[in-house]
């Protein structure tokens, strides 16, 4: 059985996406990667093209059937939700589609993007960390961006900018290798503040200001295991393209 491009089941978040990326090229063996974009109305084409091509929209029994007949594997991975009037949309295979451009993940890592600046930016990488598993990290060039925007704030002793630019981290999808990552700005900007700023002038502690700007990070990095991924019934949005699209006419 092969699902309508309207009944495309939507993510119910960025980190959800991402969770569901990382099991297809972990567990699954989706290796091979092609990220493009797609017009806001011209969504269901664009999933239907790809499916006559490369069959990317079949159920899991086909799927399993697929596979063990030792036949290509494809799937279609959209973003929760359009900006800009386009979708996000990356082709995963479990080896190079004819007619794609495509790359492997080990050699050309895979970069999801987000909204940023007004457009979609490369912003998450996959790659594998020192233990040999993979993980998402944010791109250098993000993760230098919000390093160097702390360390200024943290050197003029700006502390309201500071928490203000900390806090929002907490909401990026803290998988391992994101998590490191901000562990570290945490660190480097803790060692800029210094004891003096720890101080009153009568000589007693006072809370640090980093502790309100690290309320809502997590504690540890987060798992795909278990992660709920799509839409589920009784959310007051969109659970499938379909429903999204109807919404959009409304």
């Amino acid at each position: 059985m092969n699902m309508h491009p309207e009944d495309y089941p939507l993510y119910r978040s960025q980190t959800a996406v991402l969770a569901a990326i990382l099991r297809l090229v972990s567990r699954d063996g989706y290796l091979w990667h092609h990220l493009q974009t797609a017009p806001e109305d011209r969504i269901l084409a664009a999933l239907a093209k790809l499916h006559e091509k490369h069959l990317v929209l079949m159920d899991r029994r086909a799927r399993s059937l697929r596979r063990k007949a030792g036949l290509p594997l494809a799937q279609a991975i959209l973003g929760p939700e359009p900006r800009g009037g386009v979708w996000p949309l990356l082709l995963l295979a479990d080896r190079k589609l004819p007619g794609e451009t495509m790359r492997r993940v080990d050699q050309t890592p895979l970069r999801w993007p987000a909204w940023r600046k007004g457009t979609w930016l490369p912003t998450y990488e996959l790659v594998r960390d020192e233990r040999g598993r993979w993980t998402w990290r944010l791109v250098e060039a993000f993760h230098r961006e919000l390093l160097e925007e702390a360390l200024h704030h943290a050197h003029r002793g700006d502390w309201p900018r500071l928490v203000g630019h900390l806090k929002p981290m907490g909401n990026l999808p803290m998988f391992r290798g994101v998590w490191l990552q901000l562990q570290e700005i945490r660190r480097r900007v803790q060692a800029l503040w210094g004891d003096r700023h720890l101080r009153d002038p009568g000589g007693q502690w006072k809370a640090p200001p980093w502790r309100k700007a690290l309320e809502g990070w997590a504690s540890r990095p987060l798992s795909p295991i278990g992660m709920r991924l799509h839409v589920e019934e009784g959310e007051d949005r969109p659970r499938t393209l379909g429903e999204w699209l109807e919404r959009r006419k409304g």
